[in-house]
């Protein structure tokens, strides 16, 4: 191929982020510390983007840090606030806390 000058096609972009050097950091809560003892204690997110023949599809996770097992995802055509909040939204509503739990959880993390 390189001899006929072909190439393969990547579908990678050849840019990457950069941080803003002046940018003040957002503390880091959790010390990269992503593990949990009890379950609902701690739940990491992503969001990504799938592209598609029809545009990116914007995908939103919520994830349990203790059994990792995924609590809502949702997807979106848009990356915006309420892709992620109606995420939050449905993690917060199929959370299984018994009531005992929940008050200890709360005794022991006020907010």
């Amino acid at each position: 191929m390189r001899e006929d000058g072909l190439a393969g096609i990547s579908p990678r972009r050849k840019g990457f982020t950069r941080r803003d050097p002046k940018a003040t950091l957002a503390p880091d809560l959790v010390e990269r510390d992503f593990t949990a003892d009890p379950p609902n204690r701690l739940r990491v997110t992503d969001l990504t983007m799938i592209p598609t023949t029809e545009g990116p599809l914007w995908l939103s996770v919520i994830r349990d840090a203790f059994s990792r097992r995924v609590v809502a995802r949702e997807t979106s055509a848009r990356a915006d606030a309420d892709l992620v909040l109606t995420t939050l939204e449905y993690a917060l509503a199929t959370r299984e806390v018994e009531p005992a739990q929940d008050e200890v959880a709360k005794s022991a993390y006020p907010l």
